[in-house]
């Protein structure tokens, strides 16, 4: 290849001087409408080779890509946990290189990220205080969502002993020795003011609040306070409801991504269930008396923990109902009871609802049961009764609404509507489309098919999708079957209940009776409501009972309990049995006549056994370990060891052991020991009452 090489002629002074005196004529019109200042970078990053120190895994592949966008992209993406961002994140990047700034950045205004920055801040951890629980955890506290389930528990554990090791050191502050109000009183204000700013309601707290909280209350309520158990699972709670709240307002949550729950959810939903399933596969049922045993995953696959078993006493329940409704002239209606769209998140269309209120399911769950509970006390002023069944289910964007099935005197049916419908519009009852959508009530006609096939669509798409292979779901236009997995998982995380039944006799009893079979019992009262429960007559057992509109003090066969403590010496209520009120406590038939413990295939004779009734091993706690030692104690020196005297002990008050002897506990942090005094444990003036006294 050939270069040419060309030199350019030189200019002379006169072509110099002509050229600058055209620079200078044009600069003298033009120039005064130039710029006169350096246009700056969108950014101080823009030519930076050094990567912000706040700069997060979302951010780096934008900040590498568009670095002078830094200042702009930054706060919606700095606070974003990253299993929510980062779709967010590729979906800028793509828009910024196809379309340009104006368009991604006007994305990124209207997308859900700011709906998230809005939900990250009612779980914002605000005013510490006294706190010295959240001045400790604070960082992981407020990364909660971005941490793994795992290190949740262990969060949870390392809260739980740091709680205990907090009590044990204000027992020994002279703010408590020197304390004028009650003395046990103050360890639980203390306790308090640790979990105020984590908005988790401490145990015993509403008892509290009425001033009726007890000694034996607050021992227990710090013992929670100081189990693993207990905090890893108020933790993982709030984990999973802060989760699922920023993927409803990132728009994760609707019929164009994940119907009624999150993907993310629903898996972790089938990897628990699956879980559940190796450990029940692995356990056995032993009678402790004669050793049998049976395998407890065929045991729950006898019980109502089946979800087929769970479905059918359920359609077998509200087909005895409207046998009843038939024989007596009540005449039924299905009414859908819906929240306002403040409570929804998604149209039904697509796109973000405008003035979503940033509520969470539960607070949807709340609004509805608190119009219920007008409407109920309404109908019981006009005495007007009701009797039937109330299904909760989801919205496509995870927002609840009621189906409620009822029947009712034909006399009543036009004021049960006025009722109805005054109280479901009460709250934004003027909004567009809300007298259309927010309350409908459809008359039940024969012709068109019974009551039962009204709901049954409902019941098995809430359970298992039985029989609705082929069905489309109206919500979401998916195969039912398997959003009958979504619904489950929604209700699992948000923990609402979604079958109620409205009226009746209760089914607990009738799950006891039928455990005793086709037995016959001696009492008349009773044989003829067994008869009923264990052939499956929801009609004849509910009217046996006392009839649809019974109520609960004049039922005719009730369940029986006995006392019995938890691991946390806290009075509890099993189930042993039934009894008819009419007849008393003579007619008492125990259902439960065995014992069983859960213990492990493989264990060995050594290995530890468990009640069915406290099926999850629980570690106690170095309280209750103290307490322990302090009922030893006492046993060797020959004094009552109950719970009223440990608990006073552990509490550092006085026991009276003779005229001018107190028994206390030494104020010492490496173990437990009693000692003998001449003078009580507090210097406030002794009440009545204030101390156990024991005469020799």
């Amino acid at each position: 290849m050939t270069t040419i090489t060309q030199n350019l002629p030189i200019l002379s002074d006169r072509v110099k001087h002509a050229l600058l005196s055209g620079m200078r004529d044009f600069y003298d019109t033009v120039g005064k409408f130039l710029p006169t200042k350096f246009i700056q970078q969108k950014s101080q990053y823009a030519t930076a080779h050094r990567a912000p120190r706040d700069l997060t895994i979302i951010e780096r592949p934008l900040w590498e890509q568009i670095p002078h966008e830094y200042d702009y992209f930054h706060p919606y993406f700095s606070d974003v946990p990253q299993f929510i961002g980062s779709y967010f994140a590729r979906k800028y990047a793509t828009l910024y290189q196809e379309k340009g700034s104006k368009t991604a950045n006007t994305y990124l205004r209207t997308c859900g990220l700011t709906r998230c920055t809005e939900v990250q801040q009612q779980y914002a951890i605000k005013n510490a205080g006294k706190s010295l629980i959240v001045q400790e955890f604070y960082e992981q506290l407020s990364r909660l969502p971005i941490l793994d389930k795992i290190d949740v528990e262990e969060l949870g554990g390392t809260i739980a002993g740091y709680m205990h090791n907090l009590i044990i050191k204000f027992l020994e502050t002279d703010e408590f020795k020197l304390s004028n109000n009650a003395h046990e009183l103050a360890i639980y204000k203390f306790a308090l003011e640790q979990l105020k700013p984590l908005k988790i309601t401490a145990p015993y707290f509403a008892d509290y609040k009425k001033g009726e909280i007890s000694e034996q209350q607050i021992v227990i309520a710090l013992a929670k306070l100081s189990d693993n158990k207990w905090w890893q699972s108020r933790l993982k709670q709030r984990w999973g409801f802060q989760r699922e709240h920023l993927a409803i307002a990132a728009g994760q949550v609707q019929k164009h991504a994940s119907p009624y729950a999150s993907r993310t959810c629903v898996g972790e939903w089938k990897e628990q269930k699956r879980k559940n399933r190796e450990w029940l596969k692995n356990q056995c049922i032993e009678n402790t008396e004669t050793g049998e045993q049976f395998e407890l995953v065929l045991q729950v696959d006898k019980s109502n923990a089946n979800p087929a078993i769970r479905r059918c006493e359920l359609m077998v329940r509200m087909r005895g109902f409207e046998d009843i409704a038939d024989e007596f002239g009540y005449e039924g209606a299905f009414i859908t009871l819906t929240a306002p769209s403040k409570y929804h998140s998604v149209h039904a269309k697509g796109g973000f609802v405008k003035n979503w209120n940033g509520g969470t399911p539960r607070d949807t769950q709340r609004y509805l049961c608190g119009v219920w509970a007008k409407i109920r006390a309404k109908l019981n002023r006009e005495n007007i009764k009701i009797f039937g069944f109330r299904v909760a289910e989801p919205h496509h964007d995870g927002t609840p609404h009621w189906h409620i099935l009822v029947f009712m005197l034909p006399e009543h049916k036009q004021q049960v509507y006025d009722i109805m419908r005054s109280y479901a519009l009460e709250a934004d009852g003027s909004e567009q489309g809300a007298q259309y959508a927010r309350f409908k009530f459809e008359n039940i006609e024969k012709e068109k098919g019974t009551a039962t096939g009204y709901i049954a669509k409902y019941i098995s798409k809430n359970i298992d999708g039985y029989q609705l292979d082929n069905e489309v779901d109206d919500e979401t236009g998916q195969n039912l079957k398997e959003m009958a997995k979504n619904v489950t998982a929604w209700a699992s995380r948000w923990g609402i209940r979604q079958f109620q039944q409205i009226g009746g006799a209760p089914v607990t009893v009738w799950r006891e009776l039928r455990r005793l079979g086709s037995q016959k019992v001696e009492s008349p009262t009773i044989d003829p409501v067994l008869a009923a429960a264990d052939a499956g007559d929801w009609a004849a057992y509910t009217q046996l009972q006392g009839g649809a509109m019974v109520q609960r003090k004049d039922l005719r066969v009730r369940i029986s309990y006995e006392e019995a403590q938890n691991q946390f010496e806290e009075d509890i209520k099993k189930v042993k049995g039934v009894f008819s009120p009419i007849i008393g406590t003579a007619s008492f038939i125990c259902t439960r006549l065995i014992k069983w413990a859960i213990v492990s295939k493989n264990r060995s004779d050594s290995d530890a056994r468990s009640s069915v009734n406290n099926c999850t091993q629980v570690k106690k706690s170095s309280l209750d370990d103290q307490r322990e030692e302090i009922r030893k104690q006492l046993k060797i020196i020959g004094l009552p060891d109950d719970n009223f005297t440990v608990n006073r002990l552990y509490l550092r008050e006085s026991i009276k052991i003779s005229h001018n002897q107190y028994l206390k506990l030494d104020n010492t942090l490496n173990g437990v020991h009693l000692i003998v005094s001449n003078s009580p444990s507090r210097p406030r003036k002794p009440v009545k009452n204030d101390f156990v006294e024991f005469y020799f």
